[in-house]
C-alpha cells in the first residue's frame, strides 16, 4: 500500500462522480496522486472506464506500469497521450467527415514543408526560383519567411480556426491571403492522402463536433477522464477534452502546476486549467505543495524563483546549492568535467541514494548551443555522456534505412509523392509523371537494379520484398531474418567494416526492435498501425540511454536525477534573448523554476562571464535574471 500524505488522500479518495482542479507543485507526488486516483475510481466502480491522459508517451508508460497490478485494468483504463486518443477516433471514425480509411501523418516537418511548397507550384508561384537565390544570406531569409507560413498554420490549427474571419483576428492586415494559402496547404495534404500531426487533433475534434453519436460511443464506455500536466493544454487540446466529455461526462480531474507553463511557443496556456476549467466544469479545488522529492536547497531555491510555491518536507535531506561563475564557456566546461569527476570519486554519500554515478547525474541548459564546449571537454575526459531526445524516431542514416522507411510509407500510400519524390532522389532514379500506382516499389525495384548506387542488387530486393509484405498482418520476424542474412553475406563477401553495411544492420535492428514495442504494447497488427504509432513517438524510449545526461530544459520536464548541473546561465540564454513580452519572460521564469526542481538532491548553476559567438567575436556576458534571485 502506498503511503499518502492527508493532502494526497483527499484528492484520490473524494467522492467519485464531480469535476476536480488539483494544483500540484514540483515533488508534490502529482503523478502518484493521478494513478492513485484512477486505481480508486476503478476498484470503486468495479465496472467504470477512465481514459487517463498524459503529455508524453513515457509518461503513459509509467503509469501503466504503475497500475499494472489493478484488476481488469488493461480493459478498464485507457492510459495514452492525447494525440493517440484522437489518432484513435480518426482511425475509426474518420470516413463520417469524408477522410479516407487509411491517413498517412506527415510528422516530419521537411515533409510539411515539401507539401508546402507543392501547394504553391501548384497555384502558379514560383517558389523554387525564389529559394534558388545565389545570395547565401538572402536564401536563408527567403527559407525563414516559408517557416513563418508553417508557423502560421500551426497557429490556425491549435486555435482552430475555421473561416476567413477568424483568421483576420489573429492576423488582420493579411488575412484573406494566409486563409487561401492555408486551405491550398491542407489541399494539397489530403491530395497526397495524409494529414500533418496537427491535423491529428482537430480532425478528431471535427468528427466529435459534427457527429455527437460518436462521442456518445466513447462516454458509454469511459465515465472519467484525468489529465495530467493539464497547465500545458492548448485550446485544440482543451477544447478536444471538452467536447469528448460533452453534456454527460462531469467526472473530469485536471492536474497541473502553473508555475511550469513552458510551452507557450505551442499554444500552450495555464488559463484553460486555471480559468477555462473552472468555468465550464466548476471543479473542487485542491493544492499540493509540500515537496518530498527534493532537498531543503533544492526548494530553497525553487521558492527564490517562485515565492511560497514550495513547502519544505519535515524529512527533506539538507543538500547542495552551489552557484560557480567561470571566465567563459570552456572553463565552465571545465568546471563541469572537473566537479563530475570529484563526484564519482566521491562513489557514496548518505543523501544519494544507491552510490554516486553518471545515471543519477544530468546537465540542463536552455537550449543545445550551450553544450558543444562541455560536449567536447567530456570526449577529452573520457566520460561517456548522450543527449536526451525528444520521441520522434531519428531519420535512418544509412542507404538501407532509408529506403525501408520510404518503402513502407510509400507501400501504405502509393499517393504520397513527398517519400516517392525522396526515395527517387537517393535511388538516383527519375520520379513516375504521377504518383499512385501499387505497383510503384515493383517497379522502383527493376529500376534500382541497374542505378549507381551502392548494392543495388539489395536495394532492389529490399523493395520488392517490401512490395510483398501483408499490410494487414506483416511477417515482420521472417523479413529481418531474410535481410540480416544478405547483409552478412555482404559483409562477408567484401568489406566487413564497410560502416554503410554496419550501419544498415544496426538500423534494420532498429526496425525489427520498434515493430516487436509496437506489437507488445498492444498498439494493433497492421503496417499502417505501427507507422501511426511510430509517428505518434509510441514506439521511442526503449533505447538504453548511458553516461552522463545532457538535456534541455523542456526535453527534460517531468523528469528528475539526484544531482544536476545548470548551465550556461547567462542573459540571452536564460532567460532567452527573444523573449521580450512579461508574458514570454513569466514563462523563461517558468523553464528555470523546472530546470531547478530536476535536482533531488544537489543542484550546481554555472555561467561563463564571456563568450565566443559563431562569428568568432568574444562577448561579455552578464550573469541571468534568475541566478541574481538565487543569490538573494
Amino acid at each position: 500500500m502506498i503511503a499518502l500524505s492527508e493532502a494526497q488522500k483527499s484528492v484520490v479518495y473524494a467522492a467519485i462522480g464531480n469535476a476536480m482542479q488539483v494544483l500540484a507543485s514540483a515533488g508534490s507526488g502529482k503523478t502518484r496522486v493521478l494513478t492513485e486516483r484512477v486505481r480508486y475510481i476503478l476498484e470503486q466502480t468495479r465496472k467504470d472506464c477512465v481514459i487517463a491522459l498524459t503529455f508524453t508517451n513515457k509518461a503513459a508508460d509509467e503509469m501503466r506500469q504503475r497500475l499494472d497490478d489493478t484488476e481488469d485494468v488493461e480493459d478498464r483504463a485507457w492510459v495514452s497521450t492525447i494525440h493517440a486518443v484522437a489518432q484513435r477516433v480518426l482511425e475509426q471514425y474518420g470516413h463520417t467527415i469524408g477522410l479516407p480509411d487509411e491517413l498517412h501523418i506527415y510528422e516530419r516537418d521537411q515533409d510539411r514543408m515539401e507539401v508546402f511548397l507543392q501547394s504553391l507550384r501548384d497555384h502558379g508561384v514560383d517558389i523554387d526560383e525564389y529559394l534558388q537565390v545565389e545570395d547565401t544570406k538572402e536564401r536563408r531569409n527567403r527559407e525563414r519567411i516559408m517557416q513563418r507560413y508553417m508557423d502560421v498554420f500551426s497557429t490556425i490549427k491549435r486555435e482552430l480556426v475555421t473561416t476567413e474571419d477568424e483568421v483576420s483576428n489573429l492576423y488582420p492586415s493579411d488575412a484573406e491571403r494566409i486563409w487561401r494559402i492555408y486551405q491550398d496547404y491542407q489541399a494539397a495534404l489530403l491530395d497526397s492522402g495524409g494529414i500533418d500531426f496537427d491535423d491529428i487533433l482537430i480532425r478528431a475534434y471535427e468528427v466529435l463536433q459534427s457527429q455527437e453519436w460518436v462521442g456518445d460511443i466513447y462516454r458509454a464506455k469511459y465515465k472519467h477522464i484525468c489529465i495530467d500536466e493539464a497547465q500545458d493544454l492548448n485550446k485544440a487540446q482543451y477544447e478536444f477534452i471538452k467536447i469528448l466529455c460533452g453534456d454527460k461526462l462531469s467526472s473530469v480531474l485536471m492536474v497541473g502546476d502553473p508555475n511550469q507553463m513552458i510551452y507557450g511557443f505551442n499554444g500552450s496556456s495555464s488559463t484553460y486549467l486555471c480559468d477555462f476549467f473552472v468555468d465550464d466544469f466548476e471543479p473542487s479545488r485542491y493544492e499540493l505543495i509540500e515537496n518530498y522529492r527534493s532537498s531543503a536547497k533544492v526548494i530553497e531555491a525553487a521558492n527564490k524563483l517562485k515565492p511560497g510555491s514550495q513547502k519544505e518536507n519535515d524529512a527533506a535531506l539538507q543538500g547542495v546549492l552551489e552557484i560557480a561563475p567561470q571566465y567563459d564557456e570552456f572553463m565552465e566546461a571545465d568546471w563541469i568535467v572537473e566537479k563530475v569527476q570529484e563526484l564519482l570519486e566521491l562513489k557514496t554519500h548518505s543523501e544519494i541514494e544507491g552510490g554516486i554515478d553518471l545515471s543519477n547525474m544530468a546537465v540542463i541548459a536552455r537550449n543545445r548551443f550551450v553544450f558543444p564546449a562541455l560536449e567536447k571537454a567530456l570526449k577529452e575526459a573520457g566520460i561517456s555522456f548522450h543527449m536526451k531526445k525528444g520521441e520522434r524516431a531519428a531519420e535512418p542514416d544509412s542507404l538501407f534505412g532509408k529506403v525501408l522507411d520510404l518503402g513502407i510509407r510509400i507501400k501504405l500510400n502509393p499517393k504520397s509523392w513527398v517519400d516517392g519524390k525522396k526515395l527517387c532522389q537517393i535511388l538516383e532514379l527519375s520520379a513516375p509523371g504521377k504518383w499512385d500506382d501499387n505497383e510503384v516499389l515493383v517497379k522502383l525495384s527493376e529500376q534500382a537494379l541497374v542505378s549507381s548506387v551502392k548494392y543495388p542488387e539489395l536495394i532492389s530486393e529490399l523493395l520488392h520484398s517490401i512490395h510483398q509484405l501483408d499490410a494487414d498482418d506483416p511477417n515482420v520476424r521472417k523479413f529481418r531474418l531474410k535481410f540480416v542474412g544478405s547483409l552478412e553475406a555482404l559483409a562477408k563477401s567484401g568489406d566487413a567494416a564497410d560502416p554503410e553495411l554496419v550501419t544498415s544492420i544496426s538500423e534494420l535492428e532498429e526496425f525489427y526492435t520498434s515493430w516487436t514495442t509496437f506489437r507488445r504494447k498492444g498498439l494493433g497488427n497492421s503496417l499502417q498501425s505501427y507507422r501511426n504509432a511510430k509517428a505518434l513517438g509510441q514506439l521511442a524510449g526503449d533505447v538504453s540511454s548511458e553516461g552522463l545526461t545532457l538535456s534541455t530544459v523542456h526535453t527534460m520536464k517531468g523528469l528528475e536525477k539526484d544531482i544536476i548541473f545548470l548551465a550556461g546561465m547567462c542573459e540571452g540564454i536564460f532567460p532567452d534573448y527573444r523573449a521580450k513580452s512579461q508574458r514570454e519572460l513569466d514563462e523563461e521564469k517558468n523553464s528555470a523554476f523546472v530546470a531547478v526542481t530536476r535536482a533531488k538532491r544537489w543542484l550546481y548553476v554555472t555561467y561563463p562571464r564571456q563568450r565566443t559567438m559563431p562569428w568568432g567575436d568574444v562577448r561579455h556576458q552578464h550573469e541571468s535574471r534568475f541566478i541574481k534571485l538565487l543569490q538573494t
